[in-house]
């Protein structure tokens, strides 16, 4: 078929005009418009010189102490410097990205292509976007693999500041007392590898459980956990390498019982959150930082789902429909019907109505334990590089 010139002429433009506006969004535009600033494993684009060195010192100090915090070693300068680029704005939120290159020699992998994008407000950069997005860099740089995406997630969530722990821990009730739950069940949970379309529940139940964890025997042992798991497991068999890892260093028999364990926790309001302790180091003036302090027991906020006896079921139980009892009244210490979790929370409900109308998910009224419901979880293909969020 062959179209009038001006119609070829229009469809150049467009086309021009779309390949420009995408350029115009990507990081490395981004960047052009920005200071530079470098130090030795970062360098920090931001529209302000002063704050762009604020963040990479930060940067920089959150390296080494969140290293020697979780791995009991400072881990080694990288050969290429992690790109950071900052963006001011209302809305809290960021991203990192990096592939894993194998030596040819075999052996543990390295994380390679850093690029990092974090945004929000000055305060919440300091004390909560930047210290989650550096500890992905640790675990990557220490584990040189993939973390089951509860674990990652969960993990860098608790250095958070005590605001962005609270959301989370606010959405979790009200995930769990939702008719219906919202909930993943453990053996779902410990086996995926990307993000599900329903994105938060992941975030405020992995971050619950890393905590409940962490608590007993502190952060170390907790990574120490998540080795033993990876290592042993095996296509097909999964869920039993993480049985045995979960018996080994926490001595519940399988993840079934991990998660009752985890549930009463939950249920009996020990998993609230409290005002920080101190860091370690200095925090930036009149900045509250996260608390690095492990395997503390913190005071505590009742909160609990409207109907105490609802059980979070068990993966091998089968699942009983539940009543229809809202989430508890008293949870919302803290919004969260703005920023990056409401867009999140937006997209997820969009998602599965979507989702839901094409029929290609199941989304029944009964328990979380509904082994029905496995498909509703849809994951999207795997990039070249992934982002960890």
């Amino acid at each position: 078929m062959r179209f009038p010139i001006q119609v070829c002429r229009n469809l150049l433009t467009m086309l021009a005009a779309s390949v420009m506006m995408g350029q115009l969004d990507s990081p490395a535009f981004a960047q052009q418009r920005m200071v530079p600033v470098a130090t030795e494993n970062f360098v920090v684009y931001a529209e302000d010189a002063s704050f762009a060195r604020r963040i990479a010192n930060e940067a920089e100090r959150f390296r080494s102490e969140l290293s020697m915090q979780w791995l009991g070693y400072e881990i080694k300068p990288w050969q290429e410097r992690c790109p950071i680029t900052v963006e001011i704005g209302m809305h809290a939120g960021g991203e990192t990205s990096f592939a894993f290159m194998t030596p040819p020699q075999g052996g543990r992998g390295y994380p390679t292509g850093w690029q990092m994008k974090i945004f929000g407000s000055p305060e919440r950069l300091l004390d909560a976007v930047l210290p989650h997005e550096i500890t992905h860099t640790i675990f990557a740089t220490h584990f040189g693999r993939p973390l089951p995406r509860w674990a990652d997630e969960g993990a860098c969530t608790t250095v958070e500041h005590v605001s962005e722990r609270t959301k989370n821990h606010n959405m979790l009730i009200s995930f769990l007392g939702g008719t219906p739950s919202r909930g993943i069940p453990f053996n779902r949970m410990f086996t995926m590898r990307n993000y599900p379309h329903d994105i938060l529940p992941l975030y405020a139940q992995g971050y619950s459980l890393a905590k409940f964890l962490i608590q007993q025997k502190g952060r170390r042992y907790f990574l120490d956990y998540l080795s033993t798991g990876m290592r042993v497991e095996r296509p097909g068999a999964e869920l039993a390498a993480w049985d045995s890892a979960t018996e080994k260093h926490y001595g519940y028999k399988d993840l079934s019982e991990l998660q009752l364990a985890w549930m009463d926790w939950v249920r009996s309001g020990a998993s609230g959150e409290q005002a920080d302790r101190p860091m370690l180091a200095a925090k930036p003036s009149g900045l509250a930082g996260p608390n690095f302090t492990a395997g503390q027991p913190e005071a505590t906020i009742v909160a609990r789902p409207a109907n105490p006896d609802r059980r979070f079921v068990s993966p091998d139980q089968r699942p009983r429909r539940s009543g229809g009892n809202g989430p508890a009244e008293s949870v919302a210490n803290l919004p969260v019907n703005q920023g990056w979790y409401a867009k999140q929370m937006k997209n997820s409900r969009s998602s599965r109505r979507v989702a839901a109308s094409r029929q290609s998910i199941d989304i029944p009224s009964a328990g979380i334990g509904n082994e029905e419901r496995r498909d509703q979880v849809v994951l999207p293909p795997n990039p070249s590089k992934t982002i960890w969020r």
